[in-house]
């Protein structure tokens, strides 16, 4: 089994204002508009984003909607040059984005920077190319929203033991690992899903400049779709086998799919959903 990242949705107050902060604001293209909930796409190679009301997404997954502080979660977007970085902090910030962290060089030659959308998600956005040491008179920015040109996507959540929930990840449920440091580790789930990260909890929140302290609904939830119910059934043996949890056992859903939730050992919450 090799999971997807098939969805990353995120908990919204005002599923309106979202989706005009990321299609107006940064350009991404509208997949699917169901009023109360919202689908975009991220590029090629990369997880569809969702927006749901954050009730309703607790609900969904049969869990308080309660929550406050760090998530423990960052959503990356690597783009080719440090001047595509500029522009896309500049279309965040015209949309109703926060810099939470303004854009600079990193030691190993990098550049990047981290935004908070108006639901406070934090995204860092970077380059692997930092700006030139002698760097022409910047030129305005479009007014317009940006054209999504990610050469990468990911996913990256804060964990207590690196160790364990790579164990849990890359022997339990399979994801192949990409890169492993003794903080930080990646998985390559494949095409259509954004890189899974993990790194350790309050280094990432020192990565992005914001307290580690956060309780609660964490706001989001990343689903795997499969093609049976069967193979729902499956993942989610295999979750709980590995040291993870089911948090609301498969069923028959209204829509017609069939779903379950379960819980990686750090809490993340994770939907197994087929739609026959």
């Amino acid at each position: 089994m090799n999971p997807q990242v098939s969805t990353i949705t995120l908990g919204v107050e005002d599923v309106n204002r979202a989706k005009e902060f990321y299609i107006d604001g940064l350009g991404c293209p509208l997949e699917k508009d169901a009023g109360a909930f919202v689908s975009l796409g991220l590029g090629a190679g990369s997880s569809t984003l969702a927006l749901y009301r954050r009730e309703a997404l607790a609900e969904d997954a049969d869990v308080a909607a309660d929550g406050s502080g760090f998530r423990g979660l960052t959503l990356s977007y690597i783009v080719e040059s440090a001047e595509r970085v500029d522009a896309m902090l500049a279309a965040a910030v015209r949309a109703g984005a926060a810099i939470v962290k303004p854009a600079k060089r990193a030691v190993w030659g990098g550049y990047s920077a981290h935004f908070a959308d108006p639901d406070g998600y934090l995204w860092k956005v970077g380059s692997s190319s930092g700006p030139a040491l002698v760097r022409r008179r910047p030129q305005a920015p479009p007014d317009g929203p940006v054209t999504m040109d990610a050469k990468e996507t990911a996913v990256t959540i804060g964990v207590q033991d690196v160790k364990r929930t790579r164990q849990f990840y890359g022997e339990g449920l399979g994801l192949p690992v990409d890169k492993a440091y003794s903080r930080f580790v990646s998985f390559k789930p494949g095409n259509g899903s954004s890189t899974l990260a993990l790194y350790r909890w309050g280094a990432l929140a020192d990565d992005a400049g914001v307290s580690p302290d956060g309780s609660g609904f964490r706001g989001f939830t990343l689903s795997y779709v499969v093609d049976s119910a069967e193979q729902v059934d499956t993942v989610l043996a295999d979750a709980s086998r590995a040291g993870g949890a089911v948090s609301k056992p498969a069923q028959d859903a209204e829509w017609g799919g069939y779903s379950g939730y379960f819980t990686d050992p750090d809490g993340y919450l994770w939907k197994v959903a087929s739609n026959a």
